[in-house]
């Protein structure tokens, strides 16, 4: 259906009632509403939250197939939050939990305890077909998934970090590096969710591959033999990169470059920049190399099986080689046809699916709205669908305390830090100081995406061709969640109307096929869901520096009294269960 303003299909409910309360019509939402708010603050899924079903459900019908939580789920989210809202327990949490897991006895009752608290909240599973009921749980509810092994650096043990995980897989499988497992487990997550996708595809008669909504993240920390390697590059390129005249200076970490990467096609060893930074020595760039392989690896499966690709952002000192490489896939994975397309079905072949990778921009980065508008442009003058995925941000406590001009007086633990000071130029964190500021940022970058979006909807419909731009919007802010829906509604890209006095957003295809919300509960009609979860998974002890930053960000994010807030939610949910 051609895209008009004052004709829009309606393909996808959004009932603000549910995004602002966590309520449908029929069930109390209040021990899923808040189970997790991660690192790129999505709504996350929680693994046993419901008895698995035994097959996918109505998929036109979600909100009869929602049900509410089990006791059991509501208690463990009420000891969760209780916990999050003692603020020096929760700073305390990752020197707590080295100290007691390094004793043998204490050992085990400790991992025991965080399995049943914070891993059942905040993971979906030991491995990806752990994850399996969950997916299909979700999937009846008419919502996605964006699956993320979380196995990441811990700041603590950066250097050669990867060794320090624990094993997993095959004995075949443990005679490779840890890192390389990383990779292998990457790729065979790319065939859980695709398999997933073709079972689901194949119980309701569906042919294309468009409408996938399981998603895959990843973590270049966790593909490296050492993670110092992405330092030593982005100090490489910081000092490289050529200068920009004054106003148009973008604060670090600046904007990747598309020869950012020829240093690791070189013969000869970096010159004398380097040599004044990090080192970026022989073995950084082998091991680089093999990064880029593997990656190309990775989105070379994600595009045979139909999957798309998320590469997450991680702290600013990783973040100008993680750029670099990002620029990089999506200038090869996500490239436009040079014909002029014509006007004709939606194709279904997999490799027509755009973006198939998307990058991390956070909002609390000073160089954000820079950075994305320099993206936008790119992605146009190199004719490549730019892929988006916008959040706020998880490290801002770290970053404060990385950065020589505050780490003094900040109030941050910065011994995780010492090793790895941030390698910014500037007089300034690359953070913005205030909250406030971050959330102008998020609100201001959602409305030039959702600009972006109008504008390529009308391109398409005068021209024909595929979508230049997709946008994934992981917020749980609820300001935020508001700017969105109106924006979309008030540029003619939804409609708001009344559904038994409810107010609803409907939002048509052409929209959806562009975007798509993390955390937002929805009423949909549509058979591909307008809503993601991250999902994590991994088993426990590789997990464990993740759950430590989780209860860290969980206490940030919520607020001052947020997690006390939502304890006393979780109680009163309790209290309505058993007496009524």
């Amino acid at each position: 259906m051609a895209y008009t303003e004052n004709s829009i299909e309606v393909s996808t409910l959004v009932n603000l009632k549910e995004i602002f309360t966590g309520q449908s019509s029929a069930h109390a939402k209040l021990g899923h509403r808040f189970e997790q708010c991660g690192p790129d603050q999505y709504y996350r899924g929680c693994a046993g939250s419901v008895p698995a079903p035994s097959a996918i459900r109505d998929a036109n019908n979600p909100a009869a197939n929602r049900q509410p939580p089990p006791l059991t789920s509501m208690l463990r989210s009420y000891v969760v939050y209780a916990m999050c809202s003692i603020p020096a327990l929760v700073e305390w949490s990752p020197k707590i939990l080295s100290s007691l897991i390094s004793i043998p006895i204490v050992k085990d009752i400790t991992e025991s305890l965080v399995r049943a608290t914070f891993f059942a909240q905040f993971v979906g599973g030991d491995t990806a077909r752990d994850t399996l009921p969950l997916l299909e749980k979700l999937r009846a509810e008419n919502k996605g998934v964006l699956f993320a092994y979380s196995v990441e650096v811990d700041e603590s043990q950066a250097t050669n970090a990867a060794a320090s995980h624990s094993q997993f897989g095959s004995s075949e499988n443990k005679q490779q590096p840890v890192h390389k497992r990383n990779v292998d487990e990457m790729i065979s997550t790319i065939d859980v969710a695709a398999d997933f996708e073709e079972r689901y595809a194949h119980a309701y008669g569906t042919t294309s591959t468009s409408g996938r909504k399981t998603w895959i993240a990843i973590k270049l920390t966790a593909l490296l033999p050492d993670a110092q390697s992405l330092t030593n590059l982005s100090s490489y390129l910081i000092h490289s990169r050529p200068h920009l005249s004054h106003h148009n200076q973008i604060p670090f970490p600046g904007c990747a470059r598309s020869t950012d990467l020829d240093v690791l096609n070189s013969h000869s060893r970096p010159g004398d920049i380097s040599d004044k930074v990090l080192p970026l020595t022989k073995e950084d760039v082998i091991a680089l190399q093999e990064l880029h392989s593997d990656l190309v690896r990775i989105c070379n499966k994600g595009q045979e099986r139909g999957i798309k690709i998320v590469i997450d952002a991680e702290y600013s000192w990783y973040q100008p080689a993680i750029d670099a490489f990002t620029l990089s896939l999506q200038r090869q994975f996500n490239t436009l046809p040079n014909s002029r397309w014509r006007r004709s079905p939606a194709p279904t072949d997999n490799n027509d699916i755009q973006p198939l990778v998307l990058g991390t921009y956070q909002a609390y980065l000073r160089r954000t709205p820079a950075h994305l508008a320099y993206s936008l442009q790119d992605a146009k003058a190199n004719n490549y669908t730019l892929g988006v995925k916008l959040v706020r941000g998880a490290y801002h406590p770290h970053e404060m305390a990385a950065h020589p001009s505050f780490s003094a007086t900040t109030t941050a633990d910065t011994s995780p830090n010492s090793r790895l000071p941030s390698i910014s130029p500037d007089p300034y964190p690359p953070v913005w100081l205030e909250k406030q500021d971050t959330d102008k940022c998020y609100n201001a970058c959602a409305r030039l995406l959702i600009s972006e979006i109008k504008a390529d909807i009308e391109r398409q419909v005068k021209s024909g061709g595929p979508a230049r731009i997709g946008v994934l919007f992981g917020t749980h802010n609820w300001e935020s969640c508001n700017i969105i829906l109106k924006e979309l509604v008030d540029r003619g890209l939804a409609v708001e109307d009344k559904d038994e006095g409810e107010i609803i957003i409907r939002i048509g295809t052409d929209v959806t096929d562009r975007l798509i919300f993390g955390q937002l509960y929805d009423r949909t009609r549509s058979a591909s869901p307008m809503v993601i979860k991250y999902v994590p998974y991994g088993a426990l002890k590789d997990v464990m520096p993740y759950l430590s930053r989780r209860a860290i960000e969980n206490k940030s994010m919520l607020g001052e009294g947020g997690a006390v807030e939502e304890r006393k939610r979780a109680g009163a949910a309790i209290r309505k269960r058993i007496f009524g």
